[in-house]
């Protein structure tokens, strides 16, 4: 009998609530609270879950990349929240001069997590999680590697671009890239893996 994965039903179900929430729940500061207490909850869980989601032992290099990645995640979370609901940065987020401060924090974030993607251990929770990069590891490395490889040179465009540009549409279209890239490669090389052909 397969061992129930109460983890990985506990993550999805998390996930779930918080789509379904965010879709259906009234915009105030209280759907907010809970959208992000089951996002924190949920990255929680899979901080203290890390090396059982990944299938490594606690002392693997990779269970440490993927807890910082993780633990960055909920620190932009729960930043985000606080700005967000506390009345003396509300103001702050609405002018139109922040826009750079949140591009430039933005383009970090896609540095840090471009530079540690290469060494995210294969899982269902955290990375670059399409269909085809969580049903196979080569898949999974080629996509985090790529990932690793752009990071640096889109995070730069976005910054110099937003110069330029109307920052949201040049922030939007290379966030697009970085996840569209990769995951188009990867996607090839998945369906040539399984149909057998030359990669």
């Amino acid at each position: 009998m397969k061992k129930i994965d109460i983890t990985g039903i506990v993550l999805s179900i998390a996930s779930l609530l918080i789509i379904i929430w965010g879709t259906i729940a009234p915009e105030n500061n209280l759907s907010f609270t809970v959208v992000v207490a089951i996002a924190i909850i949920s990255m929680i869980i899979l901080d203290i879950k890390a090396s059982k989601v990944s299938n490594l032992s606690e002392g693997n290099p990779k269970i440490k990349t993927m807890r910082f990645l993780n633990r960055l995640s909920m620190l932009v979370f729960i930043g985000f929240y606080l700005l967000t609901i506390m009345p003396s940065t509300k103001n702050l987020l609405n002018l139109e001069n922040n826009d750079m401060v949140i591009v430039t924090l933005v383009s970090i974030l896609i540095m840090v997590f471009g530079n540690s993607a290469p060494k995210i251990p294969f899982n269902r929770y955290l990375g670059l999680r399409l269909p085809w990069t969580i049903r196979d590891e080569d898949t999974w490395k080629l996509a985090h590697k790529i990932l690793g490889y752009i990071s640096f040179p889109i995070a730069i465009i976005m910054f110099i671009s937003a110069f330029f540009f109307k920052i949201e549409t040049s922030s939007t279209i290379c966030i697009l890239l970085w996840i569209i890239i990769p995951g188009a490669y990867s996607f090839i090389f998945y369906y040539k893996k399984m149909k057998g052909l030359k990669v």
